[in-house]
Formats: structure tokens, C-alpha cells, sequence
């Protein structure tokens, strides 16, 4: 009966008023990661900090976001996707509102903490929870979307931040988020009910070691000198802690067999070298500052042409998903991004060469980022695992993105741009041939069925 109650709501329409309510969710979560930049400076002389202390705003946001989301998404497997979304969310705007009131820089660390860890615990409760309204041949439209938010969250993100800070100062840009916040929660009480399993809780000493050793890695990644080993020796330590317990609990944090095989590992490494591409975009101002001579607020909207091509393409990904199967979409991508990264690093670089490159990393981002790969990730798993999977690969991208600037920073260090971006376009290649060449699943483009190995994904 309840086999049947499922394929039964399945071929009911999609009610997009509630898939709304998920996305503004996830979009308030992603906009904040991209609209503190700006006012940079503001926090500086407002807290009376030096730069290095203020990108640990960023960091502190980051490293939180990864760790919530792997133990949010199992936590919502488990007690209800739903349930998760809306402490997310309130945990987000209690952390924009104490940020807004900091007057000291240690508490605004901690909101900033807390601000990652709401919208973490957002993220991938949302996205399962809106996946349940689409039919199977359809969830990659529905993946799509939630690609295309993160899009539009890049472009407006230091557009907002800008605006706030110059005419308001720095504490609205997260002044702003409470009454978004609020709105959403309203709305959010008026979801239908949420289909909740009966499973037993997952072993929350193993989850609370997984997250310890996910943020003591990418801190150490993220920091220098002593600090780094010491995040580096803490996040073995807690690593043996995670094993040991996965091993001995009765209900493991963790279901790791899905990603036990060839698929399993391409997926892991591909999803690092997408990750990888993605954290290049932080070099492009500086690239154009001193290649091509922009003023500090040209380089800033260089990224716009990616930005806006990737938010316009995500949509269109999540469709050639569900019509060609995700891998040939990665595949795509993963080119567009060499080309993209060729561009930037043949010589004699010039503006127009400059913007083409833009918009084509923008389509390599779109048909990475979003749907193929998470579609992938989500049929390896059973159906009831959805907020797990899709936290897996919020995680193993974020690997790329962590460890991205530090290689790339050391591939510039001999042949300056031309090298960084090289190894971007070399990356983007490997990823491309991984995902071509390791079987994922069947043939079946689109019909393959959870739960019962890896589906086919094309």
C-alpha cells in the first residue's frame, strides 16, 4: 500500500508553490555566502581587524556549512526532511540577527558559525524534500532549478552586499535576512506534511566525528604555518574516531557501500575536480586587474558573464538530464571548462577573449554543478538516503573548493596565470575523461529504480 501511495503521488502535479517556499530556503542560504565581500572593509574598521581576520568570516561560514550539511542530510533521512529545513532556517536567521547586533569580533565569529550551519542543514533537506514532488524522469529539472538559484545567488549576491554596505553599513547585509527569514518560516508552516520513514537514529558521535574531521581538514587547507598541522592532526585523530565508530555502531552515521566501486570512486574524484574548477573564480579579478588593466570594480563584475550564463544554463542542464542522462551533460561541462580554461591561459590575453572565456566556464559550471552530478549521486543511493547523497556531493565538491586555491596558488608560482588556469583546463579534462570512461550504471537513460543499485544515469 504505501509502494503504491508513492507511485500515485508521483503522477500528481508538481505544487510549486511548496517547491517555492524550499528554494527561497536555499537561495537566502547562498546568497549570504557571496554578499559579505564587499563590505570587507566596513568590518575592518568596524571591528578594527586586519584582512586576514576578516576572509575567516568566510571561512567560519564555509567550514560550518560543510560539516552541517553531511549531518543534516543523514539527520533528515531520518527524522523528516522537513523538520530540518525549518531549524535550518531558524538557526540562520538567530545567527544574521546576533551578527547584526556583534560589537565584538569573537561573537560575530560565532554567528557567522551558526549562519553556516543553519543554511547547511538547509541545503540538502530542501532539495530531497522538493525531489519527492517530481516524477523519477523529472528530478533532474528539479536539480536544475536549485542550480539555477546558486546562479542567481553569485549575481546578486555582491550586488546586495555593495548596495547595504554603501547607504546602510555592514550590519544590513544581515539585518536583511530576518525578515526573509520570517516569511519563509510562515510559509513553511503551511507545507503539507511531510512523508517521515521509521528508521532508527544514526550514531551521532560518528556524525559529530565526520563533521569535526571535515572542518579540521578544511582548515587546514584554508590556514598557514603551525595552525595547519594542528587542524591537519585533528582531523586524523578525528577521523579514527569516525572509522572506529562506524565500525561499532549498530546504526551507522554513514551508508558508504553505494560509493564502494568504480562508480563510487570516479564520483568522489570527479565531484574534488569540479570542486577544483569552481574555486579558480576567486583568481578571475585579480587576473583581470593585472592583465588587462580592470579598476577594482570592473574585475569585481568580470565574473558576471559566468555568473549569469551559469544561472541561465542550469535550468537547461537539469532539462538535457532528464532527456540524455547526467553523464553525458558532466561530460559537456567539464569541457566547456577546459576550453574555458585554455582561453585564460594562452598568451596575450584581451577582452574579448576574456568574456567568451567567462560565459563558457559559466556553461562548464551549470552542467557540472547542479543536477548531472547530484542526479548521479542520488541513484547510487536508495530513495529513502536522498538528503545523505545530495550532502555527499555538496562534500566532495567542497574538497576541490578547499584545496583548490592552494594548487592553484603553487601552479602559478612558475608560469603565473598561464599555469593556474592550465591547471584548471588540465583538471576539467581528467574530470571529463573520468566520467566518460567509468560506467555509472545502465542504459536505461532514465527509468532505473533506487534502492536496487546503481541506477541508470545514462
Amino acid at each position: 500500500m504505501k509502494r503504491e501511495a508513492a507511485r500515485g503521488s508521483k503522477a500528481a502535479p508538481v505544487p510549486w508553490g511548496t517547491i517555492g517556499v524550499y528554494l527561497v530556503g536555499v537561495f537566502i542560504g547562498a546568497l549570504d555566502n557571496n554578499v559579505v565581500g564587499p563590505v570587507f572593509p566596513l568590518l575592518m574598521r568596524g571591528f578594527g581587524v586586519s584582512l586576514a581576520w576578516v576572509g575567516w568570516t568566510v571561512s567560519a561560514y564555509t567550514v560550518a556549512y560543510v560539516a552541517s550539511t553531511v549531518l543534516a542530510g543523514a539527520m533528515g533521512d531520518r527524522w523528516g526532511h522537513q523538520r530540518l529545513f525549518r531549524w535550518g532556517v531558524t538557526a540562520f536567521g538567530a545567527a544574521s540577527l546576533l551578527a547584526a547586533l556583534s560589537r565584538v569580533y569573537w561573537l560575530f565569529i560565532v554567528a557567522r558559525l551558526i549562519q553556516g550551519a543553519g543554511a547547511g542543514a538547509v541545503y540538502p533537506n530542501a532539495q530531497a524534500e522538493a525531489l519527492r514532488h517530481f516524477p523519477r524522469e523529472k528530478q533532474g529539472t528539479a536539480l536544475g532549478l536549485f542550480g539555477a538559484v546558486f546562479g542567481l545567488a553569485a549575481i546578486l549576491g555582491p550586488v546586495v552586499g555593495g548596495a547595504l554596505g554603501q547607504y546602510l553599513g555592514w550590519p544590513a547585509v544581515f539585518w536583511v535576512n530576518v525578515p526573509v527569514v520570517l516569511v519563509t518560516l510562515a510559509l513553511a508552516r503551511r507545507l503539507p506534511p511531510a512523508r517521515v520513514e521509521i528508521r532508527p537514529l544514526p550514531d551521532l558521535a560518528g556524525g559529530l566525528a565526520f563533521s569535526g574531521l571535515i572542518a579540521g581538514a578544511l582548515l587546514a587547507f584554508m590556514d598557514s604555518g603551525a595552525a595547519r598541522w594542528a587542524w591537519l592532526g585533528a582531523a586524523v585523530v578525528l577521523a579514527a574516531g569516525f572509522v572506529w565508530r562506524q565500525r561499532r555502531a549498530l546504526e551507522p552515521f554513514l551508508e558508504t557501500a553505494p560509493l564502494a566501486n568504480g562508480a563510487g570512486v570516479a564520483l568522489m574524484v570527479g565531484a574534488a575536480l569540479i570542486g577544483f574548477d569552481m574555486a579558480s573564480a576567486v583568481f578571475v579579478p585579480t587576473l583581470g586587474q593585472r592583465e588587462l588593466g580592470f579598476t577594482v570594480l570592473q574585475s569585481g563584475l568580470s565574473l558576471l558573464p559566468a555568473a549569469l550564463s551559469g544561472a541561465v544554463l542550469s535550468g537547461v542542464g537539469g532539462v538535457l538530464v532528464d532527456r540524455l542522462g547526467p553523464r553525458p551533460v558532466l561530460v559537456v561541462g567539464l569541457l566547456a571548462a577546459a576550453v574555458g580554461g585554455v582561453l585564460l591561459a594562452a598568451p596575450h590575453l584581451d577582452t574579448g577573449r576574456f568574456l567568451l572565456a567567462m560565459a563558457v566556464m559559466g556553461m562548464g559550471t551549470a552542467f557540472t554543478m547542479g543536477a548531472p552530478l547530484n542526479r548521479i549521486g542520488v541513484a547510487l543511493f536508495r530513495e529513502d538516503q536522498a538528503g545523505q547523497a545530495l550532502a555527499l556531493m555538496a562534500l566532495f565538491r567542497s574538497v576541490g573548493l578547499a584545496a583548490g586555491p592552494v594548487l592553484l596558488t603553487l601552479a602559478a608560482a612558475g608560469r603565473g596565470f598561464s599555469g593556474m588556469f592550465g591547471a584548471v583546463a588540465a583538471a576539467s579534462a581528467v574530470g571529463a575523461v573520468l566520467f566518460a570512461a567509468v560506467p555509472m550504471g545502465g542504459g536505461d537513460r532514465s527509468q532505473g529504480r533506487r534502492g536496487e543499485g546503481p541506477a541508470a544515469l545514462g
